[in-house]
């Protein structure tokens, strides 16, 4: 399975405009794949929008880009829109199944690392040992691996009932040791996110 992650970046004081139009233009928008989720920033750069979606195969995927790109304004939002920015990801090898919809949130906590060059394999090593440790405590959605060109990126979607409970989960598991796992001496850059499902988003 191949997972996009769009993001729409708003320009400052559009997003009370653009939400009204995302329960009819998202899923429009994902024709050849499966939504999975769409999210709007609570916490990080905020007035972005983030969408989700699952392609069986690299040709779907690139069939609903070539639609998007020739439609010319696929939201409906061209005159809020500020940035624009996709980028494709496969499961690292450790994962086990499918990212599924339901009511797992409604907090989502994005974090997104540069890899640098030959970092996966020791990444995906430390990290197949630590997680499930770290998952008893909250479970993971999914970590993946980009596979656009260019610079690497590695990223992991950590679910939430409650702020709290993330606060729980995260301090309980520095101070038992179980997080971060080894091969963090590969990664380049972090940036953490946290968003929250909107209404409509299969992702709950």
């Amino acid at each position: 399975m191949i997972y996009d992650l769009t993001i729409l970046g708003l320009r400052p004081n559009t997003l009370g405009a653009v939400l009204p139009k995302l329960p009819d233009a998202v899923p429009n928008s994902v024709k050849t794949g499966k939504l999975l989720g769409c999210f709007t920033c609570e916490f990080g750069v905020l007035n972005r929008i983030a969408i989700l979606s699952a392609y069986a195969d690299s040709e779907s995927l690139a069939e609903d880009r070539a639609a998007i790109a020739a439609s010319g304004n696929p939201y409906g939002i061209n005159e809020c829109l500020g940035v624009y920015d996709r980028c494709a990801y496969v499961p690292l090898p450790f994962m086990q199944g499918d990212i599924e919809p339901g009511a797992h949130g409604p907090f989502y906590e994005m974090r997104t690392y540069g890899v640098g060059p030959g970092g996966l394999q020791a990444t995906n090593d430390g990290w197949a040992k630590a997680v499930p440790a770290r998952a008893k405590l909250s479970p993971l959605l999914m970590v993946m691996t980009s596979i656009e060109p260019g610079a690497m990126r590695m990223l992991h979607i950590w679910p939430y009932k409650s702020l709290d409970e993330r606060a729980k989960a995260r301090a309980t598991a520095s101070a038992e040791k179980l997080w971060p796992p080894a091969g963090g001496e590969h990664l380049t850059s972090l940036q953490s996110e946290l968003f929250v499902a909107t209404k409509f988003s299969p992702l709950a």
